[in-house]
């Protein structure tokens, strides 16, 4: 069985000894948490001239670092502090970063700050090999993740949420959102560095890590208070967040806790004009709605039923088919109240054959309300000479809400829609007639303008472990980590009981109505008991409290946990011609459990929309064995090989590595690795049950209408874990002082990849298959899709070039950035036949949920001046772009575009104050108030740019 991707995941993660600082700095490293002995502070040496020999036990330090991003930190490599522990991402052994030979991005907490986020999630726009990012803003034409809570995931090389894997300080997170939220790690004041590993890490942590490691790391050793609060304009959407950091202790005791309050306002499509435009929706999606006439229209006397001059009697006569209906659209359609539009059937009279569009767009959501807090405590007392207990807690919470559109379509209306009956005093027909639409449409209900959601996250995670020296120069770890989430949502869905019971005129919350029928008392349209019309005319007057009988809440409860338990042992095995073979072997056990309890109109079926879904509950243990070894054949070049074992019950994998880093000249290093990375079916995915209920836009190919959709994702027990093959290849260039360059090759290329079957691809295949569930009348109602193994798979390539120059005038220090990202390959796997999806948005009718908009371009340009306590920077971000395949057919010509995003971002600063203990900063992000470029259905594309326009800030901090 095995013990090989976990244990390595928190080797990476010990604790950090010593600081790693400077910008945004692009580097051949790792991370993982490696324990180094006691050691006299030593300054960090010139880049690439010490031998890995001349520092046995040194911190990582970033001589050969080569800068690749955002604001300058102004500011040296720390010294490390005594006996402090050592975060080297990507390795467990303590290997200097400069003869890593895997491409690191390093983001420290001064760039943080430079960039002007409030939040650890905004910082992927900074990240330019981070595509695609999932949740916290609503992306209906693919789904884009959790969008009523405020979350965000990371997504490097647009392989999908779940090929990154994120750590904080080196340990694995339980993704909450079925990604982790990065807004839910530690509070952004904690943050001493963010470390991106930039090719394959599974050889060292495991599944997950196959385009990347987004590793956290904390600042576990501060002393003091620091404190800081900022205000953040945006039009219509204002933000601010709160921070606070503490820390105390002396060599034995070091306790650092921090906290942070954030709140972010909604934001809704009709407050932006890139995203305010008819989006239409007809049929079940529509409101005002259409009525299928089951007999001949007739007045109360038995005459025709004439509405605004038009002869429904007689349409009914012309135009009823076979099984004698005839489907009408709501005779006000087209009103202005109604805010919606008629279109006529080409062959008909001219009103009521047709149809009745409405808009959703207005009133759904960019992004929700959301208020959360966030404590974080490291904690570490050595309780014997080289032997250190530590202690980590985190403790998130958050309260959201999302204002959308006032109802769902209803789309799960069975065999036969709700009946209007004839003695309904609201129906003109005057014979019963079926509903076909939405209960409530853009005008609202009386007293009710949104169908509101709201979510509750609470997640917590617990370290505690050990860390010290066994002798003859071996150091130990062990820890164990709890790590759960608890997310409630609310939703709002009808409940089509009660909604046929208030077309029966037994609505309102006080009517003795039972789902077996009326109970004592109950008279339809008497006393309590109220009768409720769908149609236009009436909306405005009905009574506000008949709401009971359209939205009733649906509630979602999801928890996932891991138990996971490590421990690992590094140190040098031999000496080999003067050079050390240093080792690292661990092991690791993870347990992780999920469980989904749904309410009862979830799992009834009686929801208009929603559903149905089923409770489940699973788990899995994992086990892991994982070693490593580096050795410097020769001066100056330094290989490392690794390998981790896992074994999940029912299936096992390998996932080898082997890098090497060569400083040809102190100036000059050469890097390349190649590995086996693999990524596990998620728990629930591994499962033969229904594990989900979505709803997707689909065309149904027998009537081309389009509308939303019941989407039921069903598990795979078969699954296999895809695997990729890696390889990076690249060097860094330090000309001159103050001049670094870097350039890497990279490629990953995915074998039996896991991928969702695409439901608009399984109508496609066959309409009336037993996979698209349909109604009495032939409307598709729901389709059916389950996970598969794809024969080939995602494969990508580029090339990334970062370079920075930092030189001093006068007084004042400036210092250029640049970090480029070029997409030369994205071939894209639909299951039947593979594209090439560069430059293009990847949203055809049978591309993949996990294929990512692929930019060819993406770029990253700051300049950065500081003089005595005044500092200023300006930075460019831009995105080229991409063809708009919305819907489109693969193959076919596509014309439409979505352009370039191209925005600026200026701050200034001063700190002031006794020894410099504040700090003001303004600044714009967005600074000319760029829209983004539009898209087809969405407006704009969330991956590429963002509709929020300038956003202004300002923050004061202060230090004690």
């Amino acid at each position: 069985m095995s013990f090989i991707p976990q244990m390595r995941q928190h080797l990476l993660s010990m604790t950090v000894l010593g600081s790693v600082s400077g910008t945004l700095l692009l580097a051949g490293t790792a991370s993982a948490q490696v324990v180094a002995p006691p050691a006299a502070p030593t300054s960090p040496a010139p880049a690439q001239q010490q031998s890995p020999s001349s520092l046995p036990a040194q911190p990582v330090t970033t001589d050969d670092a080569t800068t690749a991003g955002t604001a300058p930190s102004g500011t040296s490599p720390a010294e490390p502090a005594v006996g402090a522990d050592i975060v080297v991402t990507g390795s467990y052994l303590n290997v200097r970063q400069e003869d890593r030979a895997s491409p690191v991005l390093s983001i420290t907490a001064q760039d943080l700050n430079r960039t002007g986020v409030t939040s650890l999630a905004d910082i992927t726009r900074f990240i330019p090999q981070n595509v695609g990012s999932a949740g916290g803003i609503q992306d209906l034409a693919k789904g884009g993740g959790a969008d009523s809570r405020d979350t965000r995931s990371a997504n490097l090389r647009g392989l999908g949420a779940g090929a990154t894997l994120v750590l904080l300080n080196g340990r694995r997170v339980v993704p909450a959102d079925g990604f982790v939220n990065l807004n839910s790690l530690t509070p952004e004041i904690a943050i001493e560095r963010l470390e991106t590993v930039l090719d394959g890490a599974s050889s060292t942590y495991g599944a997950d890590a196959v385009a990347g490691v987004f590793n956290v790391i904390t600042n576990t050793r501060f002393n003091g208070l620091k404190v800081s609060a900022q205000g953040t304009h945006i039009k219509d959407s204002p933000a601010f967040n709160v921070q606070a950091m503490f820390g105390l202790g002396d060599d034995r005791f070091h306790s650092v806790t921090s906290a942070e309050y954030r709140y972010q306002d909604s934001l809704q499509n009709g407050d932006r004009a890139i995203t305010n435009f008819f989006n239409p929706s007809s049929g079940a999606g529509a409101n005002p709605g259409s009525y299928i006439l089951y007999a001949r229209p007739r007045t109360a006397t038995g005459g025709d039923v004439i509405i605004n001059g038009n002869n429904y009697s007689r349409l009914y006569d012309t135009y009823r088919n076979a099984a004698g209906t005839v489907s009408v659209v709501d005779p006000n359609c087209g009103s202005a109240e109604t805010q919606s539009r008629y279109v006529p059937a080409a062959n008909g009279p001219g009103f009521g054959l047709g149809s009745c569009q409405f808009s959703f767009q207005a009133q759904n959501p960019i992004r929700p309300e959301a208020k959360s807090y966030l404590i974080h405590n490291d904690t570490t007392y050595e309780v014997a000479p080289g032997h250190t207990l530590f202690a980590e807690i985190s403790i998130y919470h958050q309260d959201s809400k999302r204002y959308s559109v006032p109802s769902y379509a209803q789309n799960r209306i069975g065999a036969r829609p709700p009946i209007v009956p004839a003695t309904n005093p609201y129906n003109p027909f005057g014979v019963d007639v079926a509903f076909v639409g939405r209960a409530i449409g853009s005008a609202g209900f009386p007293d009710y303008k949104y169908r509101l959601i709201q979510d509750k996250v609470d997640q917590r995670q617990f370290v505690l472990g050990a860390r010290g020296n066994i002798g003859g120069g071996w150091r130990y770890t062990a820890n164990a980590t709890y790590s759960r989430a608890d997310v409630q949502s609310i939703d709002r869905d009808t409940n089509l009981t009660l909604f046929q019971a208030a077309l029966n005129g037994y609505g309102g919350p006080n009517c003795n109505n039972r789902y077996s029928g009326p109970g004592a008392g109950a008279v339809a349209g008497q006393g309590n008991c109220l009768y409720y019309s769908p149609f236009a005319k009436d909306t405005a007057g009905l009574d506000p409290s008949l709401i009971f009988n359209l939205q009733s809440n649906a509630v979602y409860n999801t928890k996932v946990g891991y138990a996971i338990g490590e421990g690992v042992v590094n140190g040098t095995l031999a000496t080999i011609n003067g050079h050390a073979l240093d080792v690292a072997v661990g092991a690791q056990y993870r347990k992780e459990k999920l469980s989904n309890i749904y309410s009862d109109l979830l799992t009834s079926g009686f929801a208009g929309f929603l559903g149905p879904n089923r409770n489940t509950a699973f788990e899995r243990e994992v086990k892991s064995v994982f070693a490593e070894a580096n050795y410097e054949v020769i001066d100056g070049l330094n290989v490392n090989a690794a390998a981790r074992y896992e074994d999940y019950g029912n299936f096992d994998t390998i996932a080898p590595k082997i890098a090497a880093n060569w400083r040809i000249v102190p100036a000059l290093s050469l890097r390349a690795s190649a590995s086996k990375a693999f990524q596990a079916p998620s728990i629930q995915n591994s499962a033969a049950v229904l594990i989900s209920t979505n709803v997707v836009n689909i065309i149904d190919p027998n009537d081309r209408t389009t509308t939303f959709r019941s989407v039921q994702t069903f598990g795979n027990p078969n699954l296999q874990p895809q695997k990729a093959d890696v390889f990076n290849i690249g060097g860094t260039l330090l000309p001159t002082a103050g001049l670094r360059l870097s350039v890497d090759y990279w490629h990953y290329k995915y074998k039996n990849q896991i991928q969702l079957q695409n439901g608009q691809a399984v109508i496609n295949a066959n309409p009336n298959g037993p996979n698209v569930l349909r109604d009495a009348s032939g409307a598709a109602q729901t389709v059916i899709v389950q996970s598969y193994n794809a024969a080939s798979g995602t494969g990508t390539s580029g090339i990334d070039v970062a370079g920075s120059y930092t030189f001093d005038i006068g007084a004042a220090q400036i210092s250029l950035r640049d970090n480029l990202s070029y997409l030369a390959t994205y071939d894209v796997d639909t299951g039947t036949v593979v594209y090439d999806g560069v430059g293009h948005r990847n949203n055809y009718q049978t591309s993949p949920l996990t294929s990512a908009a692929a930019p060819r371009w993406r770029n990253l340009a700051s300049v950065d001046l500081s003089v005595d306590r005044v500092f200023a920077s300006g930075t460019w971000r831009y995105v080229s772009g991409v063809v708009d395949d919305y819907q489109a057919v693969v193959g076919a010509p596509v014309s439409d575009r979505i352009g370039a995003w191209s925005v600026f971002d200026v701050q200034a600063g001063v700190q002031f104050g006794p020894e410099r203990r504040f700090e003001l900063t303004a600044g714009m992000i967005n600074a000319f108030n760029k829209t983004p470029p539009a898209a087809k259905y969405t407006g704009y594309l969330s991956t590429l740019g963002d509709p929020f326009g300038r956003q202004t800030y300002l923050r004061l901090g202060a230090k004690f």
